[in-house]
């Protein structure tokens, strides 16, 4: 899918509104053409950079394994997928890799591949290869039992989240209507369920 410059930073800021202009249309026009050639929506991806770091480039994870905008994985990629031991002894290579997904227009190139990857193996193993089956794949859901086999690219709760928050970017930048974010929303339902819970434990206490 097309989407001009323009609105993809206007999506990604809605994230990250302090964000230069420069680097918001460095990732935008790499964010174009890689959804150009690979036929994604590049509000697919704006939405899961959302969730994984808040368009912030250089956020490795707590347990070191993943990196950059897309929270990719470096063991296997690149010259780390060689490496006997890519977390604890990364040779100069894997760390040469591992500071490439640090630079955001070439984390999305990686994600573009992925997206890719994962589009190609839900197709094969599903036969089809619909949003939140790649998305879920992306996310590292893993293939679910049932009796001997396998049901592989099927979502879970990461996956609604951030397809809720593909929709919201339609509606509030194409669409122009004045939506509440999904984030906003379950902020508020979460805490209502917290003021709900600390009223029935005051109810508790006074009937004792």
């Amino acid at each position: 899918m097309i989407r001009s410059v323009a609105v993809i930073v206007a999506a990604m800021q809605l994230t990250r509104p302090s964000m230069p202009s420069e680097e918001a249309n460095r990732y935008a026009r790499v964010l174009q053409s890689q959804a150009k050639q690979y036929g994604f929506d590049p509000f697919s991806v704006v939405a899961i950079v959302h969730y994984e770091t808040g368009w912030l480039p250089d956020v490795v994870s707590r347990d070191g394994e993943d990196h950059g905008l897309g929270q990719i994985r470096a063991r296997y990629r690149g010259a780390c997928r060689k490496d006997p031991d890519p977390l604890h002894h990364p040779t100069l290579a894997c760390r040469q890799e591992k500071a490439r997904l640090l630079n955001g227009e070439e984390n999305l190139k990686e994600i573009a591949r992925i997206i890719d990857a994962n589009r190609k193996m839900c197709r094969k193993k599903t036969g089809t290869a619909w949003f939140k089956q790649w998305l879920s794949a992306y996310q590292g859901y893993a293939p679910k039992k049932k009796g001997n086999k396998r049901i592989y690219c099927q979502p879970g709760p990461k996956t609604f989240r951030v397809m809720n928050y593909r929709k919201y970017l339609i509606e509030k930048i194409i669409r122009k209507r004045n939506v509440r974010s999904p984030d906003a929303i379950a902020l508020e339902a979460a805490r209502k369920k917290a003021k709900a819970k600390r009223s029935r434990r005051r109810s508790r206490k006074r009937r004792r």
